[in-house]
């Protein structure tokens, strides 16, 4: 009997994106290919790997990772060194506070990161990301890309048959609120598709077995959405779920600001690692 599998890929940053290549790219190596999944879901960071993924290109990505910070595609392009942790979590608080549902809550912080002053311009904040995602179509196997509606709070997943750029559906996916600009997609505006979710794990609901990968431990209860925890109670309804969360070598290599370039090597080291001690137990899942 056929057995249909998914990997999802969750949002982390710069760090993040580093860390997942880094965990891909050894997998790879140790003969466990990931692009053999029926789906690929990437939210934020993850979309990035995802694409990157789909297109066969982890290697080059990882290599791309073990440089020096490149940014010639886009010139303007300003570090967030000033990110200030404390501060986008009482913003991520308030939002949250205020009822209505999830969807409202998501309203509240789209309605934030829509008044938000940012460092980059449209132009220059697409511009970096097209430079990560240098493909001029979707990849030719399912590969989901999530983001937010900044105005009404609505889930949106993008695919092929959305009719969207890819590079700017992983653009809108990456948008953290207030730190980067919304992005405009067919005249609406869009934010990270971790402000529904780290994860947006329950994407994938329906697969028989699904590897989720995740760049820290989300909590039990979110206003927002779903989280890791309630979406992994969905998905085992009818399937199987293998989890992979970062792990203490990892948080210490993302640091506070996991937005920073400088994350990029130490997290990707810590995702090779990583994968080394969880490669036996994933083959086995994944090969059934």
């Amino acid at each position: 009997m056929f057995e249909s599998r998914a990997v999802v890929l969750g949002g982390g940053g710069v760090a993040g994106i580093a860390w997942e290549i880094g965990l891909l790219g050894e997998l790879l190596d140790q003969g466990i290919d990931l692009n053999e999944a029926d789906l690929v879901v990437g939210t934020s960071a993850g979309s990035v790997v995802g694409a990157a993924l789909r297109f066969d290109q982890v290697a080059a990505a990882a290599a791309a990772q073990q440089g020096a910070a490149d940014r010639t595609a886009s010139p303007d392009y300003q570090e967030p060194d000033t990110f200030d942790g404390e501060r986008f979590m009482n913003l991520i608080g308030a939002a949250g506070s205020g009822g209505g549902g999830e969807k409202a809550a998501r309203a509240r912080l789209g309605q934030v990161a829509l008044k938000a002053d940012t460092a980059l311009s449209e132009d220059a904040w697409v511009g970096s990301i097209r430079s990560l995602v240098p493909y001029p179509v979707w990849p030719d196997r399912a590969f989901g890309v999530t983001a937010v509606d900044a105005e009404d709070g609505s889930f949106r997943v993008f695919d092929a048959g959305s009719g969207v750029d890819l590079a700017l559906a992983v653009t809108a996916s990456c948008t953290v609120p207030t730190v980067w600009p919304p992005v405009h997609i067919d005249g609406r505006v869009y934010m990270d598709g971790g402000m529904r979710s780290g994860t947006n794990a329950d994407v994938a609901e329906g697969n028989d077995r699904i590897v989720v990968i995740s760049c820290g431990i989300e909590a039990p209860q979110s206003p927002f959405g779903p989280t890791l925890p309630q979406a992994i109670k969905t998905l085992e309804k009818n399937g199987q779920v293998f989890l992979i969360e970062a792990d203490a070598y990892a948080l210490q290599a993302f640091g506070t600001n996991m937005l920073l370039d400088s994350t990029r090597r130490p997290s990707l080291e810590a995702g090779r690692r990583q994968a080394k001690e969880i490669a036996e137990a994933l083959r086995r899942f994944w090969e059934g």
